[in-house]
């Protein structure tokens, strides 16, 4: 897959995981290590995006 084509599948990605029924299914009343459910989620949510933007920034690159 080449940069432009990765680049778009972190959009897609994004549209993906911050849809309100994936964060619908993240709002419960328990936490993760003492931080809300939610708030975790959206963290790894990002965490998630953020890695696969890098990626997708070293192999558009080479």
């Amino acid at each position: 897959m080449g940069g432009e084509a990765a680049v778009k599948a972190c959009i897609l990605l994004f549209l993906a995981l911050f849809s309100w029924p994936v964060l619908g299914v993240l709002d419960l009343p328990s936490t993760f290590l003492g931080v809300p459910s939610f708030l975790a989620g959206v963290f790894l949510f990002w965490a998630v995006l953020v890695y696969a933007l890098a990626a997708a920034s070293r192999r558009s690159r080479e």
